[in-house]
């Protein structure tokens, strides 16, 4: 996926839905930004925890622009692709 977009800031999740940076659930009640994608012919609603939604603006931002993604490609709240050797997210990495 790119990002194309503005996203919108929801409250909180009237429904579970799953975050298309982390792939993990946002619950019902969790807040969570969205935003649509349009490319290729096609139109997504994008959904993402709040944190995700930052680490995808970093990585887009390192990256000098827009970037492609699938879901779990990167772990919450972190832009790096799962790297061991990340000091943000090694921490959550050790108690999995």
């Amino acid at each position: 996926m790119t990002r194309s977009t503005e996203a919108v800031s929801i409250k909180a999740a009237q429904k579970p839905h799953r975050c298309d940076w982390c792939a993990e659930h946002i619950d019902v009640g969790q807040p969570y930004s969205r935003y649509r994608w349009y490319g290729n012919g096609d139109a997504v609603t994008v959904k993402m925890h709040p944190e995700c939604l930052t680490a995808m603006h970093e990585l887009s931002r390192l990256e000098g622009g827009e970037i492609e993604f699938s879901p779990g490609d990167s772990p919450r709240g972190c832009c790096c692709g799962h790297d061991r050797g990340c000091t943000k997210c090694a921490a959550k990495k050790l108690a999995a």
